[in-house]
C-alpha cells in the first residue's frame, strides 16, 4: 500500500490510538506517563508527573533516572522562558558521566538543549539538532529522527535554503504520521501551515492549520495546539476574515495565559496587535507592547524581533517615527545576530522606508539594495516556481518603495527600472535563463505515488456529486499535492547567461525594441502610482496622481461594467486618462507592450475607449508582457526553425456528464467556460459538450495545411502527450478551462480522457509547465485561461503563464468567460491574417476589428477584448 494512503488511513484510525488512563503508582510509571504526554505537547499535565518522578527516583538513590526525568522537566518548562541558569545545568550535564555513559540520556540530554536552544535562536540550536538526528539513526530511534529533521528542515527554511527545508520537512511529517508521533505530525502540520502564510499563501496555510486542528480532536491527551490557532489566525487574517480570526486568537490567548505558556502567548500578543493595528490602535500597540515586553524579559529573542517590527510599523503609520527607527533598528541587529536570512529583507525594507520618510536617501537606498540582495540570494535556492512568486510578493512594498525612492528622489530612470525589473516575472525570466523546475522527471518515490494519487481522485471528482464525498476527496487531494516535489533541470536556448541574477540591462531591452515600439511599465503605489516609459530613444518615469486603491476600483467599475454589457464609457474613460494619454500622447507609436501591475493584469488595454469614444484597438496594437526582461529574453531566445512548419489544433472533447442531481453547477453551452462555478469546489460542475470547437478547430485546418487535428474522442491528455510537441510552431485549444486564483497550480485544459490511461484528462499547470514547447503561438480558446493569482510585483499565476514557462514565445488566452459565436469568427480571422503574413499581435487586432465591422454596436467588448495576447507579438509566423 501507498504510504499516502497509509496516511489517510491512520488519519482515520487516529480515535482508536491507545492511550493509557490506568492509575499512575511507581516513578517508572510516573516517567513513562510524563513522556507520553510531552511527545503530545501537554506540557501542563507532564511537567508535575516529571517532578514527582524526579523527586521519588532521588529518593530511592537512582540518579540517572532522577536525570533522566530532570532532563524532562527542562523540556517541559521550557516555553515559560530561557534561563541562563538551566542552560548551564544542561551543558554541564551534557560533559557528565552519567549522560556520556549512556547514548539513550545523551539523547534526553541533547532534546533539552536543543529546546532551550531553539526558543532563544532557532538556527543557533541546529548544531543540537544535527547531533539528536545522528543519534537517533545510530539508535534506530525513528521518533526523534523524525522530530530532529522536521526542526532542521524550519531551520533550513529560516537560513533561505528552502528546498532542503521543504523536503526534509515532508519525508519528516509523512514518518510521523505513519509512526503514530502524532503529537509531531500536528505542531509540523501546523509549523508548515504558518510558513504559508510567510510565503502569502494563505488557503494553503488555512488547509494546513484545519488539518492539525482536526487531528487534535482525536488524539487522546494531545496539548493544546497553539502553534496550529496562531496559524489559523494569521491565514483568516490574509482572507480578510477578521471576525473568526479575532475568536480563534481570544481563546489561545486566555489558554496560553492560563497555562504560563509565555513563548505561545508572545507569538499570539504579535499575531492579534497585528490584526488590531487597521481598527484600534491603542489596543494594537498594547498588545505589541506586552509581547515585546514579555519576550525581553523571557529571553525570546525572535519573538521580541518580531514584535519590534509590528510596532515600529504602527509607530511609522502614525507618525511616531523616532520611536519607529529605534525599534526597527533593534530589531535588525537581533536578526542578523539570528542570521534569519529569510525574515531579514522584510525588516532592512521597513527601516529603508523609516529613512526615506526622515529625508535619509542614500541610506534608505542601501537598506532596500540589501533587502533584495538577501531575497535574490533566498531565490537561488528555491525550485517550486509558485513558492518564488509568493516569495517576491510578499516583499512586493520594497520593490515599489525602491523604485519610487530611485524614480523621485534621484530621478533616475535606469535605477528605477533595474529595481522593478528584479521582481517583474521573476519566475519566467528565471526559466527563459536555463532555470526550470520538472514533476515529470522526478525520481523521488513520494512525488510519483502523489501524482498518481492526485489523477484518481481528480478522476473522481469528474463524476461525483456529493457534496460530503466531493469534500472529502478535496481534502485529500490537498494532502497528495503537498507531496510532490519537483526537480530542477537546465534547458537554456540562450547563448549566455552570464546576467542570470539580474535583469536584461536596459540598453538591450531598448535596442531589441522595434522603432514602432513602446514599453509601458506601470507600478502601483500609494499616494500616487507610475508608469516607466520606455522606447528606442529612452526612458522615463512618468508620475499617474492616483493611488493602487483607486486605480483598482476603476478596474472593477470598469470590467463590472463590461461583463455586464453596460455602457464602460466612464471607467474606461478614467483608465485612459489616467493610464495611458501621459504616455502615448498624440504622436505615439502604434504598437504599444503594457507591463501591468496588480488588477491592471486583468484590463484588456485595446477595450478602452479614449476621449474621442475610440476603442485604443483602433489606433495601437496592444500586447502584454510580464516584464522588460522577459520581452528581451523571448526575442533573444528565438531558435532556428525547420522546414517543416506544423500547426496542432485540439477540439470537440468529450466529456463526462457526472449523474444530474440538485447541486450540480451546469457551465453554458454558449461559453466555453464560466468564471463562477468551481470543479475544485463542493459543488460539482458539469461540462457541456462543445459542437462550436470542431467547428471552430476545422476552420483552422482549412486555412493552414497540414494541420494535425486531436478531436473528438482522440483529444485526450494521453495522445497530447505523446506528440513531438516541440515541432509544432503553432498550438490552438478550443476546450473547456478551468481557472484557481486560490490554488494556481490547479487550473487547467479539460481534455478527453482514455479508459486506457491513468491520465485524469486535466491538462493542469503543474503539467503544463513540464511540456517541451518551442511555439510561436499558442492559443488558448477557453475561458479565464489568463485569469489567475495575482502575486505583487512577481505578476500573476495563470494557464497563460504555464504555456510561457513550458517554452511558447507568446499565447493568445481569454480573461473572462468566451462566448462561442463570436469566439469562432475571431478565430477564423486570426488565422486568415497570419496566414497573409501579419505578425501574432497584429493579426489578433485585425481579427477583433474585422468582429467589430462585422457586427456593429452588437460585439460588446466582453465578446473580443478578453482575449489578449501575452509574450513576443512580433513573430510573423507564415512570412
Amino acid at each position: 500500500m501507498h504510504r499516502q494512503k497509509l496516511i489517510l488511513v491512520v488519519l482515520l484510525l487516529l480515535p482508536l490510538v491507545a492511550y493509557s488512563d490506568s492509575r499512575i503508582e511507581g516513578p517508572e510509571t510516573l516517567l513513562a506517563e510524563a513522556d507520553r504526554l510531552a511527545l503530545l505537547s501537554n506540557w501542563p499535565e507532564a511537567e508535575p508527573l516529571y517532578a514527582q518522578s524526579e523527586s521519588l527516583f532521588t529518593q530511592s538513590g537512582d540518579q540517572k533516572n532522577a536525570l533522566a526525568a530532570r532532563l524532562g522537566y527542562i523540556w517541559a518548562t521550557a516555553d515559560a522562558g530561557v534561563d541562563s541558569a538551566i542552560s548551564r545545568e544542561v551543558a554541564t550535564n551534557l560533559e557528565g558521566p552519567l549522560v556520556r555513559s549512556d547514548s539513550r540520556l545523551k539523547l534526553r540530554a541533547l532534546v533539552a538543549k536543543a529546546v532551550l536552544d531553539r526558543n532563544t535562536n532557532e538556527i543557533a540550536a541546529r548544531g543540537p539538532w544535527e547531533e539528536i538526528l545522528q543519534l537517533a539513526t545510530r539508535l534506530g530511534d525513528k521518533l526523534w529522527e523524525g522530530r530532529a529533521k522536521a526542526e532542521i528542515g524550519q531551520i533550513l527554511y529560516m537560513d533561505g535554503n528552502v528546498a532542503s527545508a521543504a523536503a526534509m520537512l515532508r519525508d519528516a511529517i509523512v514518518s510521523q504520521y505513519l509512526r503514530l508521533d502524532l503529537g509531531a505530525a500536528i505542531h509540523y502540520t501546523a509549523m508548515v501551515g504558518n510558513g504559508f502564510v510567510e510565503a502569502g499563501q494563505p488557503e494553503a496555510a488555512l488547509k494546513y492549520c484545519n488539518m492539525a486542528l482536526r487531528s487534535t480532536y482525536v488524539v487522546p491527551g494531545i496539548g493544546f495546539p497553539y502553534l496550529a490557532y496562531q496559524g489559523k489566525a494569521r491565514a483568516l487574517l490574509a482572507l480578510h476574515r477578521d471576525a473568526e480570526a479575532e475568536g480563534v486568537l481570544n481563546e489561545a490567548i486566555a489558554r496560553a495565559r492560563e497555562e504560563h505558556n509565555y513563548q505561545a502567548l508572545t507569538q499570539l500578543l504579535v499575531v492579534a496587535g497585528t490584526a488590531a493595528a487597521s481598527s484600534n490602535l491603542p489596543e494594537a500597540i498594547q498588545r505589541l507592547r506586552e509581547a515585546n515586553e514579555i519576550s525581553h524579559e523571557k529571553g525570546f529573542h525572535h519573538v521580541f524581533a518580531w514584535s519590534a517590527f509590528q510596532l515600529a510599523q504602527v509607530y511609522r503609520d502614525v507618525g511616531n517615527l523616532n520611536d519607529a527607527e529605534a525599534l526597527a533598528s533593534n530589531a535588525i541587529d537581533i536578526m542578523r545576530k539570528l542570521e534569519d536570512r529569510y525574515h531579514l529583507p522584510e525588516h532592512l525594507a521597513l527601516l529603508a522606508d523609516l529613512e526615506v520618510r526622515k529625508g535619509n536617501f542614500d541610506l534608505a537606498d542601501r537598506l532596500y539594495s540589501e533587502a533584495t540582495d538577501v531575497l535574490d540570494a533566498l531565490l537561488v535556492d528555491v525550485t517550486r516556481r509558485q513558492l518564488k512568486s509568493s516569495l517576491i510578493a510578499t516583499l512586493s512594498d520594497a520593490y515599489v518603495g525602491h523604485f519610487r525612492l530611485a524614480a523621485t528622489k534621484f530621478s533616475d530612470p535606469s535605477k528605477a527600472y533595474e529595481i522593478i525589473e528584479e521582481a517583474r516575472g521573476r519566475a519566467l525570466a528565471d526559466t527563459l535563463r536555463g532555470e526550470s523546475e520538472n514533476l515529470s522527471t522526478s525520481s523521488d518515490e513520494i512525488s510519483i505515488d502523489a501524482q498518481k494519487e492526485i489523477n484518481r481522485i481528480q478522476i473522481a471528482l469528474m463524476h461525483e456529486t456529493t457534496r460530503e464525498t466531493r469534500q472529502s476527496l478535496l481534502d485529500q487531494l490537498f494532502v497528495q499535492e503537498q507531496l510532490l516535489l519537483p526537480v530542477r533541470q537546465s534547458r537554456s536556448r540562450l547563448r549566455s547567461d552570464s546576467d542570470r541574477p539580474k535583469p536584461s540591462p536596459l540598453r538591450k531591452v531598448q535596442a531589441s525594441l522595434r522603432t514602432d515600439e513602446m514599453l509601458l511599465e506601470y507600478v502601483l503605489g500609494e499616494p500616487e502610482s507610475y508608469c516607466l516609459q520606455i522606447t528606442r530613444a529612452g526612458a522615463a518615469v512618468l508620475i499617474i496622481p492616483s493611488g493602487k486603491k483607486q486605480v483598482e476600483d476603476l478596474v472593477d467599475d470598469y470590467l463590472s461594467a463590461v461583463r455586464s454589457r453596460q455602457p464602460e464609457d466612464t471607467a474606461g474613460h478614467k483608465l485612459f486618462s489616467l493610464l495611458l494619454q501621459p504616455a502615448i500622447g498624440l504622436k505615439s507609436p502604434m504598437r504599444i507592450i503594457i507591463v501591468p501591475d496588480g488588477k491592471l493584469h486583468l484590463v484588456p488595454f485595446d477595450g478602452i475607449k479614449n476621449q474621442e469614444g475610440k476603442y485604443v484597438l483602433e489606433t495601437h496594437v496592444v500586447t502584454y508582457v510580464p516584464s522588460a526582461t522577459v520581452l528581451h529574453l523571448l526575442r533573444q531566445s528565438r531558435a532556428p526553425r525547420s522546414v517543416n512548419q506544423t500547426v496542432l489544433g485540439v477540439g470537440d472533447v468529450i466529456y463526462p456528464q457526472p449523474p444530474k442531481v440538485v447541486s450540480t453547477t451546469t457551465i453554458s453551452t454558449n461559453a466555453r467556460a464560466n468564471s463562477v462555478p468551481d470543479f475544485f469546489d463542493v459543488e460539482a460542475v458539469r461540462f457541456p459538450d462543445l459542437p462550436g470547437s470542431r467547428q471552430e478547430v476545422m476552420s483552422i485546418a482549412g486555412i493552414i495545411g497540414g494541420t494535425q487535428l486531436l478531436l473528438g474522442a482522440n483529444a485526450t491528455e494521453a495522445a497530447l502527450r505523446s506528440l513531438p510537441l516541440a515541432d509544432f510552431r503553432v498550438i490552438h485549444f478550443a476546450v473547456h478551462g478551468v481557472a484557481n486564483t486560490q490554488f494556481p497550480d490547479r487550473a487547467a485544459l479539460v481534455l478527453s480522457r482514455s479508459s486506457e490511461s491513468a491520465e485524469d484528462g486535466l491538462l493542469q499547470v503543474r503539467e503544463i509547465r513540464d511540456l517541451p514547447l518551442n511555439a510561436d503561438l499558442v492559443t488558448l480558446s477557453a475561458c479565464d485561461s489568463g485569469n489567475g493569482r495575482l502575486l505583487g510585483e512577481e505578476g500573476i499565476a495563470s494557464l497563460e503563464r504555464a504555456f510561457l514557462l513550458a517554452g511558447a514565445k507568446s499565447v493568445i488566452a481569454s480573461l473572462w468567460t468566451a462566448d462561442d459565436t463570436y469566439t469562432i469568427v475571431l478565430m477564423k480571422r486570426l488565422y486568415l491574417h497570419l496566414v497573409d503574413g501579419s505578425d501574432n499581435a497584429a493579426a489578433l487586432r485585425q481579427a477583433k476589428l474585422d468582429l467589430l465591422r462585422e457586427f456593429g454596436d452588437q460585439a460588446f467588448p466582453v465578446f473580443w477584448a478578453g482575449f489578449t495576447l501575452v509574450g513576443d507579438g512580433s513573430t510573423m509566423i507564415f512570412n
